[in-house]
């Protein structure tokens, strides 16, 4: 197959593509970049629209590479063969693994969401760290939660670092940005209640009943959540610590929250 060629970074493309690379923020119709083919196989098959695919020599010289090109070539004819130059510049790994794609984020809100008589929701409150941000949506992903609500203050879901994090579970869950007070008059008027992890409590996560419509809310990693949230919290819970260590890093906390959830609603 035959693709168009660019070799050069001062080519109106590039130029795009690498203003995307330097975002710090986003908006609901913003595009992002997919980098290497596990992500990029799993938007496809999540049915993420994909705009633009660029790739290097290299990554079309392999049976699978192809396969997967003539695959996009199905959903875009914006297919370009680039400089291997061009290819590390617009990755965000050192080790490129020679193919990108962009898509354009799914505009969402909360009145999109249908929830259910066991709703799990999932609520971000300015966590910082993409690492952090990308492994909160992993698990949801993997507890069946329902969606994942992004609060003002949150690190931006669709940078490279946020995708990558999520290993393509990003694709498969519904990412909505809210602000607080739309959030809590949502939570309201769908009857979902509202818990905070907290230090300030003697309830634990382990013995207070997590079935029915529910929505977990977790905050940023030195601060928590704000303090309106734990205002209008249902329930502020904690994870009881054994050992010595003083806390729990963000991810690890939701991972826990989200089990103990599903491990009650599956008993």
């Amino acid at each position: 197959m035959n693709y168009k060629k660019i070799t050069s970074l001062s080519n109106q493309k590039i130029k795009e593509l690498l203003a995307i690379r330097r975002r710090k923020g986003m908006d609901k119709q913003s595009p992002f970049i997919i980098e290497g083919p596990h992500l990029i196989e799993t938007a496809l098959n999540s049915g993420t629209q994909i705009n633009d695919v660029l790739f290097r020599a290299s990554f079309s010289s392999k049976e699978s590479g192809q396969q997967l090109l003539r695959r996009l070539s199905k959903h875009t004819k914006n297919i370009f063969e680039v400089s291997e130059h061009i290819i590390a510049r617009l990755a965000d790994t050192e080790t490129t693994q020679g193919i990108i794609a962009v898509s354009v984020c799914r505009s969402l809100s909360l009145e999109d969401l249908s929830p259910g008589a066991e709703a799990l929701i999932v609520v971000i409150d300015g966590v910082q760290d993409p690492g952090n941000l990308g492994a909160i949506i992993r698990t949801s992903d993997a507890a069946a939660a329902a969606a994942v609500i992004l609060l003002p203050g949150t690190c931006d879901a669709f940078i490279q670092k946020t995708i990558r994090s999520t290993a393509g579970s990003i694709f498969n869950i519904p990412i909505i940005y809210a602000d607080l007070q739309a959030l809590l008059q949502w939570l309201r008027l769908n009857k979902i209640k509202l818990v905070v992890t907290s230090l300030d409590t003697d309830k634990t996560i382990f013995e207070e009943r997590l079935e029915g419509p529910l929505a977990l809310a977790f905050g940023n990693e030195a601060h928590g959540v704000c303090k309106e949230i734990i205002s209008a919290a249902d329930l502020l819970l904690k994870i009881p610590i054994f050992g010595h260590a003083e806390s729990l890093n963000v991810a690890s906390a939701a991972a826990i929250c989200l089990y103990e959830a599903v491990r009650q609603r599956r008993k």
